[in-house]
């Protein structure tokens, strides 16, 4: 294994992992997943592809990748050899809009495209704060937390300030990609009802069609696809946390039918829940 994890740490929900990979950098994500915060992925140096909602991004040196809640996502190497990144998983309560009176610093979350290419001087900025939070995250001294919040806010601050300046992802705020971006929030929130194409289009005042088709394009998921792969990252995170039974996971997920929830999670995971289950408790256990 080439990987040399140069630190990692988890407070509550927020998290931070900063990691140099030397040689080629061969580790990658085996399957998609989500998270019910929001990541922060700045890439020091070299180059990584990501997968977000079924479209291709490729990482490069001095770019940030913003990436939403319960967004479906991966990530896997290039042949250019080293990497270096800084991740940030971030709750939502650390972004709450009702403690900053004039901007939505999780707007930037919400661009059609996720990566954003900062000036050098903001690479350089954005940098020191991203160490800066390492070192409050390993200190722990008084008002840490504070301290973490606040070089958070004005990483985003920077970050929604230089792309609304350039203009920089212009056909984000159309009207369907403002819909969209709504219909993958509703499909997060509520998962774990019945979800059909008639009843969005009746929420979001488009016609089948339309929906349908602009989802495939904007996402590169058919709906029932993404509704799926946000199930089946729920049913993981149950099967790690909990004794439920697969029956009770599958009905409190969404599925009707147990065999349909193994079928669908066996496609996007390659394992049955129960082989999933048993993975991970080795894993704990080994």
């Amino acid at each position: 294994m080439n990987n040399k994890l140069e630190y990692e740490i988890s407070l509550g929900q927020f998290r931070v992992n900063h990691v140099k990979v030397p040689g080629i950098g061969t580790k990658q994500m085996a399957h998609y997943h989500a998270h019910e915060c929001y990541e922060i992925y700045y890439l020091r140096s070299g180059e990584r592809l990501y997968y977000i909602n079924g479209k291709n991004y490729c990482v490069k040196k001095g770019e940030i990748l913003l990436i939403d809640r319960n967004v479906i996502h991966k990530t896997t190497p290039t042949s250019v050899p080293d990497y270096e990144r800084i991740l940030l998983h971030v709750p939502e309560h650390f972004l709450d809009s009702k403690a900053f009176l004039d901007i939505d610093l999780t707007q930037c979350f919400h661009y059609h495209s996720p990566v954003v290419l900062l000036p050098k001087k903001d690479q350089t900025i954005i940098e020191t704060k991203l160490y800066n939070i390492i070192e409050e995250a390993k200190n722990q001294h008084p008002g840490y937390l504070t301290a973490i919040q606040t070089l958070l806010v004005q990483i985003l601050l920077r970050v929604n300030r230089y792309a609304t300046s350039v203009n920089h992802q212009i056909d984000q705020n159309t009207h369907i990609h403002k819909k969209i971006n709504q219909v993958v929030r509703y499909i997060g929130n509520n998962y774990m009802h019945d979800i059909t194409l008639p009843q969005l289009s009746e929420e979001f005042h488009i016609s089948n069609s339309h929906l349908s088709r602009t989802f495939k394009k904007v996402t590169g998921l058919t709906i029932i696809d993404y509704l799926n792969s946000v199930r089946v990252h729920q049913a993981q995170k149950l099967l790690r946390e909990t004794d439920k039974s697969i029956s009770e996971i599958s009905c409190e997920i969404g599925f009707g039918s147990i065999t349909h929830f193994g079928r669908v999670f066996k496609k996007a995971s390659g394992y049955t829940p129960t082989e999933f289950r048993e993975l991970v408790r080795n894993k704990i256990t080994g």
